[in-house]
């Protein structure tokens, strides 16, 4: 699993159905897809029957949107009038077509299934005592990433730090193309580090060298979500914060009595209680003062200064929005077709609107997976949550912010939260490497795979 992410994250950070790395990485998904495969058993099958039912039918209804049908059937769905129109002109009205009006796209969306599928496979053969390197192994792709942001910055526009030739020049991008998905993702990895740091507290023999790189590595990714430039990302990276500090203070209190940070092996007394007071409100109160004087001394663009400026596009996804409800009543029922929007909604696009700049998205996801996927793909969305939310209530809700060691609830129910509100204003999860971060957290906390050693209790 951890060198799946590291493969996934380093050539699966852009969107677009025109990355070169693309033929790569969907290649080496089926090898580990057809590795993890062989290597389950038929309760890891059984166990994760419900998930991989769901992806096989959106794999499916992706497969038959390419299906050529009857011209009588073609022409009797809605949205299609001006194509109809066009093959009387051309005497050509007896083609038989695709349900989906992009079949090219359509393809390329059903070919990327390769990822999250092999993602799927992957996490259902962790056992649950090793979710905690998987988890470490998204923090540290998380500060590669945000420090590769810091290089991207420093050698300017044109550095070759940049992986993708269509991306957000002159932002921190990281190992992704653009900018909002990347605040994103290290808002989600701050709520892993909160986790991990929770459950150091929680042990007797605290390991004093993760424990400094923990907190090193939610500084890093909390300052980042700030100065990425992403108003979704700094939202979400205040809700990860919040959530994350609560966590690890609630733990921190009630760390075992005697010990404290140490080395492996060893113990120190619990410091004073004035000590602990200044350790307690120490993280917040540095990192509001290292953002007052970053904000002070760069003139950089942040997401801070970003919230009182007007944003072209912005503006641009506010005035289509009515055009986008007007594709959202067309193709509801059926859709039209995966990857299909871009070339949609050219067809319905104002000429008030028209400009240099293209709309490729209809920057709500939700509203996207109607127009494009249909009521079909609405019903696999919905079956999704609702699997999720049960599940979730399965595994109990007591004791939720304070948990346990090892417990993956909170972190994980709050990293579904971000990632579906940053759907509402982005598209986040179009993005291979955030496609297999939250299939596997999900299955770590829907589907655990019992543990096969029995981890170090001290």
């Amino acid at each position: 699993m951890l060198s799946f992410i590291a493969f996934v994250f380093l050539l699966g950070g852009g969107s677009r159905s025109d990355v070169v790395s693309l033929p790569w990485l969907r290649g080496g998904a089926l090898l580990f897809a057809f590795w993890a495969a062989s290597q389950m058993k038929q309760a890891d099958w059984h166990r994760i029957r419900v998930p991989l039912v769901l992806l096989l039918g959106l794999i499916a209804w992706m497969g038959l949107q390419l299906v050529p049908l009857p011209p009588g059937i073609w022409h009797s769905l809605p949205g299609r009038e001006v194509i109809v129109e066009i093959d009387h002109l051309l005497n050509q009205p007896d083609l038989w077509r695709p349900l989906s009006l992009a079949p090219s796209q359509t393809l390329n969306a059903l070919l990327a299934m390769t990822v999250p599928l092999a993602g799927l496979l992957l996490a259902a053969s962790v056992p649950s005592d090793e979710y905690f390197d998987v988890m470490l192994g998204l923090v540290a792709v998380a500060c590669v990433s945000a420090l590769l942001g810091l290089v991207q910055i420093i050698s300017g526009a044109t550095s070759p730090a940049y992986l993708y030739r269509i991306t957000n020049q002159g932002d921190m991008v990281g190992l992704f193309a653009n900018r909002n998905h990347h605040a994103v993702f290290l808002a989600c990895v701050t709520l892993l580090v909160a986790a991990l740091l929770r459950d150091e507290f929680m042990r007797k023999r605290k390991r004093v060298a993760l424990v400094g790189g923990l907190l090193f590595a939610g500084v890093l990714l909390t300052s980042m979500t700030v100065f990425i430039g992403s108003r979704a990302g700094f939202a979400s990276g205040v809700v990860a914060f919040a959530i994350g500090y609560v966590m690890i203070v609630r733990a921190w209190r009630s760390e075992p009595s005697g010990r404290s940070v140490s080395r492996e092996g060893t113990g120190g007394k619990r410091l004073p209680s004035p000590a602990r007071r200044v350790l307690l409100f120490a993280p917040p109160i540095l990192l509001l003062s290292f953002f007052g004087a970053a904000l002070w001394l760069t003139d950089r663009t942040t997401a801070l200064s970003r919230l009182t400026e007007k944003d072209v596009a912005d503006d641009l996804r506010v005035q289509a929005w009515s055009t986008v409800q007007a594709m959202i009543d067309t193709y509801w029922v059926w859709g039209g077709g995966f990857g299909s929007f871009q070339g949609l909604y050219r067809v319905f696009e104002p000429d008030a609107l028209l400009q240099q700049a293209y709309f490729n998205h209809a920057h709500n996801d939700w509203a996207e997976l109607l127009i494009t996927g249909g009521l079909p793909f609405a019903l696999v969305a919905l079956a999704t949550l609702l699997w999720f939310g049960l599940a979730f209530v399965r595994g109990g809700t007591s004791n939720l912010v304070k948990g346990h060691r090892g417990d993956v609830r909170l972190p994980i129910l709050v990293i579904v939260l971000i990632l579906g509100g940053a759907s509402l204003v982005d598209y986040p999860l179009r993005v291979p490497s955030l496609q297999v971060m939250a299939i596997a957290l999900i299955l770590f906390l829907c589907c655990p795979k019992p543990m096969i050693t029995s981890r170090d209790s001290a």
